[in-house]
Parts: structure tokens; C-alpha cells; sequence
């Protein structure tokens, strides 16, 4: 049994050893493919990765540099509001002051009428109730006020 054993191992080994070591050999090969690929392919992703850092990096800096830009627009528009405004608000005044003046001249000039009418009708009241006499004496003071 143990020569029919050894036999057997011996033949097996003879017709097997080739493809065995073929099969160890391409496994191993392919193995060693395998993990180069993979290499090659972690070079690229941190590669990749990389250069997407970058992009982004680059992405935060430009989107700062375009906040600060419309930033620096916004505070010049608001400037620019606030200097309509104030111009507006300086018309408006002016335009309020004109108006008043004018209603003020208005108002002034109504009084002057009521009361230049009233200081004619007392006149002719007063003259009305003056007799030839008296108004004698009045042109004369006035005749000598005027001469003098």
C-alpha cells in the first residue's frame, strides 16, 4: 500500500507539477498586476484628489473676491440712496419754506386789505360825522404841513 501510495504521489506530482506551478505562478502574477493597478489607480485618485482641493480652494478665494465685489457694490448704492434721499429731502424743504413764505405773503397781504378797508370806512365814518367847519381846519393843517 505504501509503494501503491508513493506510486501514485509520484505520478501525480509528475503531471501535476507543471499546472500547479503554472497556476501559483499566473496567481501570483495576477496578484502583483492586480496591486500595481490599484496603486496606480490610489496615484490618480490623490492625484485627482489634489487637484480638486486646488479647485476648490481656488472656488473659496473667487467666491470671497465676488462677495467682497458686490459687498463693495451694495455700501456704494446705499451711498448713493442715501445722497437722493438727502437731495430730496433738502427739495422738499426748500419747497415747504417757499410755501410758506408765499402763504405767509398771502396771509399778509389779505391783512393789509381787511385792514385797509376798515381804515377806510372809519375814515368816512369820521369824515362823515366832521361838519364844513372842522374841515376847513383840516385843510388848512394839511395846506401848512405840506408847505412847510
Amino acid at each position: 500500500r505504501i509503494i501503491d501510495f508513493v506510486l501514485f504521489a509520484g505520478i501525480i506530482y509528475y503531471y501535476a507539477k507543471k499546472p500547479i506551478a503554472d497556476y501559483f505562478r499566473t496567481r501570483k502574477e495576477t496578484i502583483k498586476n492586480t496591486f500595481e493597478e490599484a496603486e496606480k489607480l490610489k496615484e490618480e485618485a490623490e492625484q485627482l484628489l489634489k487637484e480638486t482641493e486646488e479647485k476648490l480652494s481656488q472656488l473659496e478665494d473667487e467666491m470671497k473676491k465676488i462677495m467682497e465685489t458686490f459687498s463693495s457694490m451694495a455700501e456704494k448704492e446705499k451711498e448713493n440712496i442715501l445722497k437722493e434721499a438727502e437731495i430730496t429731502i433738502k427739495r422738499l424743504k426748500d419747497s415747504i419754506e417757499e410755501e410758506k413764505v408765499f402763504i405767509l405773503n398771502k396771509a399778509k397781504l389779505e391783512l393789509l386789505k381787511r385792514m385797509t378797508k376798515d381804515a377806510i370806512s372809519n375814515v368816512k365814518e369820521k369824515l362823515s360825522s366832521i361838519n364844513t367847519e372842522e374841515h376847513n381846519k383840516i385843510n388848512k393843517k394839511f395846506i401848512r404841513s405840506i408847505t412847510q
